[in-house]
């Protein structure tokens, strides 16, 4: 079975789509994840996205399309918190040092609360602004 078959996307998802692809996810979650969505796509204006929706990851830039296949950036929800990840982390200018991993090229960040989004918003506005640069 093909990889779209198993893991069919939707490009440019409604708010209510994404709650619905999340629905197993905790509404702490479900809310952080449309928070750091909203974010993406007012720092990036008509910036394609397109979600995964067996497990709502949502990709950034491509749908799997560039750097070498993964996009720019991609959101994924979790049990406690959610993780924005980086394709070409390591080529960004971190000043703030919420990138976390060790991956050759990958990094994230995780937001765990509304408070923590709200004080890592402008970080993370930068990276995508830097993120995009690189395309």
């Amino acid at each position: 079975m093909a990889n779209a078959e198993k893991h069919p996307h939707e490009e440019n998802p409604t708010e209510m789509r994404l709650r619905e692809v999340l629905a197993s996810r905790s509404g702490t979650v479900v809310d952080l994840y449309l928070s750091v969505h909203a974010l993406v796509l007012e720092t990036l204006p008509g910036v394609r996205n397109s979600v995964d929706l067996v497990d709502g990851m949502t990709g950034y830039g491509a749908h799997q399309y560039s750097y070498g296949g993964w996009g720019m950036a991609a959101l994924g929800a979790h049990t406690k918190w959610v993780s924005l990840v980086f394709m070409r982390a390591v080529e960004l200018h971190d000043s703030t040092g919420i990138l976390e991993g060790t991956g050759k090229s990958l990094r994230h960040v995780k937001v765990r609360t509304p408070e923590q989004f709200a004080e890592r918003a402008e970080a993370i506005r930068s990276l995508l602004q830097q993120a995009a640069e690189l395309t």
